[in-house]
């Protein structure tokens, strides 16, 4: 059984959803965000021992509760680093004495984004807070002689209306007409939420450990694919306004390329990537 925790989160909610319909679900947390059917966990002050469930039954819990906000992680530092490192390992040592196996989602953003197409085997150089903390708890699983899954990914995607993900988004803001200002140098690999799913829940059933990249083997900029939306689904209003990521006023900096090398758990699982074609096929249905 799979205990999800921080389930009331965009990931998190999709994998609530899946190993629930597939019965594999011990039980979810929320931690801000309360959702019906979850139960409330600290990452802050965690006790997996307050969780209403015999930790017997659970196999893996996926560590999907974070401050995720770049960002936030530089502006909130102090809080962040509680939650995002100390909360986070508290969490991992109590999986570890419980022998439940831990499934880490971390980032591309480990990367300093001076390369480009990152393997597993690429040294991780952080340049932003958000990164950094996620190294640490990379290094703190890697030193621990425990099995473990550490899922490293880019830009999630949805297709659902109204979720608020880049695709959705940009349609949203092109049918109203709006002005869109994109990014045209900084490289990432823009990754459906329906294949992280099917691919974590493939790579729990072989029981894969270690680090793997979880990411679709196409990248690009944020320019480049509202621009393919655009073309694709023929959509007449909008306007898309290439920049560069140095013109936003961010807290903190940006790598340039979080670009993720998929091969390994291509070779491991057999899974197939949805291209981005075939997923900007499926959002027709919102500009008719």
């Amino acid at each position: 059984m799979i205990l999800v925790i921080g389930g009331s989160s965009y990931i998190g909610s999709k994998l609530y959803k899946h190993f629930s319909k597939k019965e594999k679900l011990a039980i979810g947390t929320y931690y801000n965000s309360y959702r019906k059917g979850l139960v409330y966990f600290n990452l802050e002050n965690p006790n997996i021992n307050n969780l209403p469930i015999d930790l017997k039954r659970v196999d893996y819990a996926v560590i999907c509760s974070a401050i995720t906000n770049i960002d936030s992680c530089k502006k909130n530092e102090e809080k962040a680093y509680k939650i995002n490192v100390e909360g986070t390992k508290k969490t991992i040592e109590q999986f570890f004495d419980k022998n439940i196996f831990p499934i880490f989602l971390s980032s591309g953003y480990v990367f300093d984004g001076k390369d480009s197409n990152y393997s597993e085997s690429d040294k991780p150089n952080p340049l932003t807070a958000y990164g950094k903390h996620k190294k640490i708890i990379e290094d703190f699983l890697f030193k621990s002689k425990r099995d473990f899954l550490i899922t490293r990914i880019s830009k999630i995607f949805g297709l659902e209306c109204e979720d608020k993900t880049l695709l959705t988004s940009g349609i949203k803001q092109l049918t109203n007409n709006e002005i869109i200002t994109c990014a045209s140098d900084q490289i990432f690999s823009p990754t459906y939420v329906g294949d992280f799913v099917e691919v974590l829940d493939s790579a729990i059933e072989k029981k894969l450990t270690g680090c793997y990249n979880i990411a679709s083997p196409e990248f690009m900029s944020r320019f480049q694919l509202i621009t393919m939306l655009k073309s694709q689904l023929k959509i007449k209003s909008g306007k898309i306004v290439p920049c560069s990521i140095l013109d936003f006023k961010f807290s903190d900096s940006r790598p340039l390329n979080t670009s993720l090398n998929p091969k390994k758990i291509i070779k491991d699982t057999g899974f197939k990537f949805t291209n981005l074609e075939d997923c900007i096929s499926k959002l027709e249905i919102l500009v008719k």
